[in-house]
């Protein structure tokens, strides 16, 4: 059975929940506000009632993982429901001394990275109040402690480096999530192969046709390696938003390329295998969904990441890649569809999309995929 027991950071202030058995109370509000809220699990789900001083109504709540759960909640007498979503104490994502800090929260530890000296890593438990833990630098390694602020949003602790005695500060701030602003991230390789090549920028594109739509925002990087994909891939962790991945580049019979050498699927893998704010990656490439060798990339990404990813099944022509990503993002993005939702209409909208065409087209079959997430 699901434990929804501890305490939590959510949407309407910090929260502890008390369960025994199916049954769950507790309390939620800014400090010295006690709102009251209970309910019974039954099948995963979290079912309750809430109480405030000039309100009441009802909701539910999912474990997405042990650290993590989203829900929606709506006051009686009203048919619409808002969301509600919660991180456990040190769960999420900070603005810390050592720059951005993402912290998971499990039941028998607390682990995660941050980015101030390079790739760093962080592993602890909870002792009492206190998050105690080591942490590992490219250049250096030591000790530390967390201690969470009563509203949930801050901590104070120290760090020492193995070998010393002294201690420093470390504080951090958490980075809530903005209400409605979602990101399109496109991550692109170098097209041209020399000067006599005119320039040409996929991101470039996307990012002027976005600039229309106030709640999305758009970032567009380059990479010329593995080494500079994964540090892209690693900035993504710290993004409190839900974030769109397009990455652009060549593709093969032997995978993702950069300047004509090919990229595996480690930098993807390792950097975002805890990335759960992305709601799709899109591989913006051919024949990367394929059946035979080329899709060998993506079925080792779909084994060990947590999102969907879409793409081709074929050498897609320029344009009609072009027609069909600009459709597909725009109704993730703009219009509100769910990935797997705008990925149908795609197929519907654009002949060209699916794989039989139409007569005396121009543009070939795309063959678009759609793949789910793996069930962890």
């Amino acid at each position: 059975m699901s434990d929804f027991s501890g305490r939590w950071f959510a949407s309407f202030g910090p929260m502890n929940l008390m369960q025994s058995g199916a049954r769950v109370q507790g309390t939620y509000g800014p400090p010295g506000v006690e709102n009251a809220i209970e309910g019974t699990v039954q099948d995963g789900t979290f079912r309750f009632r809430y109480r405030e001083a000039d309100a009441q109504g009802e909701g539910w709540f999912v474990l997405e993982r042990y650290g993590k759960f989203s829900g929606q909640w709506r006051p009686d007498g009203v048919e619409q429901w808002g969301g509600w979503v919660g991180q456990r104490a040190f769960d999420g994502i900070w603005d810390s001394t050592f720059g951005p800090l993402r912290l998971i929260q499990d039941e028998d530890r607390v682990h995660g990275s941050y980015e101030g000296l390079g790739s760093s890593t962080i592993e602890g438990r909870i002792d009492g109040e206190r998050l105690v833990f080591r942490y590992q630098e490219p250049m250096a390694q030591g000790e530390g402690w967390f201690a969470l602020a009563e509203d949930g949003l801050h901590f104070e602790g120290q760090w020492k480096q193995d070998g010393t005695t002294q201690w420093g500060p470390w504080r951090g701030r958490r980075l809530v999530g903005k209400a409605g602003l979602v990101w399109l991230v496109v991550l692109e390789g170098y097209w041209q192969r020399g000067l006599r090549e005119n320039e040409y920028a996929f991101g470039n594109m996307l990012r002027e046709f976005f600039a229309r739509v106030p709640h999305i925002a758009v970032r567009h990087r380059f990479f010329n390696n593995e080494a500079s994909l994964a540090q892209w891939c690693r900035e993504l962790l710290y993004i409190p938003e839900p974030v769109t991945l397009v990455v652009a580049t060549h593709g093969s019979a032997e995978g993702l390329s950069a300047h004509g050498e090919p990229i595996g699927p480690a930098p993807l893998v390792n950097s975002l295998r805890q990335a759960d704010n992305i709601t799709v990656l899109h591989l913006s490439s051919c024949l990367m969904l394929e059946d035979g060798k080329a899709g060998d990339f993506t079925r080792a990404l779909r084994q060990q990441l947590p999102f969907p990813i879409s793409g081709y099944a074929t050498s897609v022509d320029w344009a009609a890649s072009a027609l069909i990503e600009f459709t597909y993002l725009d109704m993730v993005l703009a219009r509100g569809l769910s990935p797997d939702a705008a990925a149908e209409q795609v197929k519907q909208l654009i002949a060209f999309a699916g794989d039989t065409g139409s007569p005396n087209s121009p543009y070939q079959p795309a063959q678009f995929r759609f793949w789910a997430p793996r069930k962890m």
